[in-house]
């Protein structure tokens, strides 16, 4: 076979597995999944911040030093 055979029945391959994907989402049946973010508690954000301000005066000090 040529290689230009070889490329066409690969590229063909290809294609057919792209539409077969493609219908598959298109018409398969699915189920809309329910996906809720924890909110985390103004402790928890009080206690980030307080840390992220601790970080940022160390590195303030470490840069004057």
């Amino acid at each position: 076979m040529a290689p230009t055979t070889v490329t066409t029945i690969v590229l063909a391959l290809f294609g057919l597995g792209l539409l077969a994907m493609a219908s598959w989402a298109w018409f398969g049946s699915w189920q809309p999944v329910v996906r809720r973010a924890v909110v985390p508690s103004e402790a928890d954000i009080d206690a980030a911040v307080l840390q992220m301000r601790r970080s940022i005066e160390d590195y303030e000090r470490r840069q004057r030093s």
